[in-house]
Parts: C-alpha cells; structure tokens; sequence
C-alpha cells in the first residue's frame, strides 16, 4: 500500500513538473503545437511500453466511437489548461483544475443516474465556493473579466468526462487500447492545426517535448501500478501532491502570487474533494 501511495503522489509531482515546463514553453510556442508534439512522443513511448511487457493487438478495438469521445474530453482538458497556464498563475489554474473530481461526482448524476445526498451536495458547493474564492472578484482581471480564468473549469470538466469514459474503458479487452489508442488519436486529431500554429523548434525545444512525453508516460504507469497497489478510494488523496507541486514551482520559477484568496479557496476545494472521497470511501463489512 505504500509503494501505491508513493507512486501515486510521485505521479501528480511529475505532472506539475510537465506543467511549469509547458508554461515556460508557451512564451515561444503555441499551447496547441506543444500538445501535438508532446502527444507525439507520448505515443510512442506508450506503445514501447505495452510491446515491452507482452501487450499484442494495442490498438484494436471494438468501440472505437468511445475511444474517440474519450481522447476529444482528454484533448479540452489538455488544451484548456495549457492556454490557461500560458495566461494565469501556474498555481492557481491547477487548484481549479483540481475540482474534478467534484465534476466527476456532479456528472455521475446528470448522465449517469446515481443519487446524492445532502453531504456530497455540502461538497459540490463548497468546491465551487473555492473556485469563486481563488479567481476573486472579476473573474482575476484587474480591469474587468477575464475569460481566460474559466479556462482550467473547462480543463476540470473535461478531466472529469474523462474519467468517466475510462471507467468504461477499464476492461481487460480495452485497458491496452485505451492507453495506446488515446494520444494516437489526439495526435491525429491536431495534425491539420500545424499549418496555422506550427512554428521551428529548436533542439532543446524537441528535447524538452521529448522528457514531457516520457514523463507523462510515466506518469500515466505509477498511476496504473499505485492504483494495483491499493484501492483508488485510497489512493486518490495522495494526487493532491500536483496541486502542492504546482504552487511550489508557480512561486519560485513564476512569481505567482501567493494571497489569502488563494490559501482560502485551496483549502475549500481540496476540503471538498477530501470530504467525497472520505463518503464514497469502501466501508468495511461487519
């Protein structure tokens, strides 16, 4: 159960990582050829991995539709958060990227069918209160709205689909397709977008998208292992480790702001995830 809980906190380390990278990239590339190349790399590192410990047939499926609805959510996660990081405070962004596993519980309902009660409903609004509280008045612009700041709500719904469709997905037929099937598809899917966006990336840049392929993949494989160690209702506080990441980098390679706003709605959001894991958490049997 240890190795599950590191493995798991290692992987939201590695994705805030990923982050601060993008962000520092962003300043010379557009978000949307970042992703291109960086699911490029990922592909092809996953499907090494799956040859590597006996998978065969990788990318066959029966239900491709499903496929393609998982890697279009997976993509408005991506894209939504790396033109917001690119725009706002790495911190901030992620800690509203982090109400998803609130979205998944609010979406369970709506598509699903599954009922709440009035603790997990306490959770939603709270969450959503904390999203309210680390934008701040106007939306973050100092001279009126910015849009820019729904970026990573559109990033946690996405996120949050996301989720659902791979619970769908999590078949022994489908589990390798799944992993191999998800960045082919979105690497496709942005390919006609390089003749608008596609700018000349030097050596250090293809080396950089390189390791974010290399470590998403990690990434992707310390959750998949972490959560064969012990059970997701465990395991899943310990991703908060991105959010931890994230404000630790934001602060000392971005300069973001640190305010009581932030502290106050972190605290609400990552509360309420804490308080629907904790409900919908396995009981023992007596």
């Amino acid at each position: 159960m240890l190795a599950g809980m590191g493995l798991v906190a290692l992987a939201g380390v590695i994705l805030a990582t990923q982050d601060a990278a993008i962000k520092e990239m962003s300043a010379r590339h557009s978000p949307i050829q970042i992703a291109f190349v960086r699911y490029g790399w990922h592909a092809v590192f996953v499907a090494a991995f799956l040859l590597a410990t006996g998978k065969r047939g990788i990318y066959r499926t029966r239900i491709l539709p499903l496929h393609l609805a998982r890697a279009g959510l997976l993509m408005t996660a991506s894209l939504s958060m790396f033109v917001a990081i690119a725009h706002i405070p790495l911190s901030q962004a992620t800690v509203i990227q982090f109400l998803s596993p609130l979205v998944v519980t609010l979406l369970s309902v709506l598509f699903l069918g599954e009922r709440i009660g009035w603790r997990r409903i306490t959770a939603l609004c709270l969450g959503f209160t904390g999203v309210l509280v680390v934008i701040g008045p106007g939306l973050g612009g100092a001279d009126g709205p910015t849009l820019v700041w729904l970026l990573p709500l559109l990033s946690a719904f996405g996120a949050a689909g996301y989720v659902l469709m791979t619970r769908r997905l999590s078949g022994p037929e489908e589990s390798a397709p799944a992993m191999a099937l998800m960045p082919v598809l979105c690497f496709a899917a942005l390919l006609p977008a390089q003749l608008v966006f596609w700018t000349p990336l030097t050596p250090a840049d293809m080396a950089i998208l390189a390791a974010l392929g290399l470590s998403g993949t990690l990434a992707h494989v310390a959750i998949q292992i972490g959560m064969q160690a012990a059970p997701a209702s465990i395991l899943s506080p310990f991703l908060y480790s991105q959010v931890i990441t994230a404000g630790l980098w934001g602060a000392v390679f971005f300069d973001d702001p640190m305010s009581a706003g932030f502290f106050l709605g972190t605290a609400l959001i990552i509360g309420a995830g804490l308080a629907i894991w904790w409900i919908e958490r396995p009981r023992p049997i007596p």
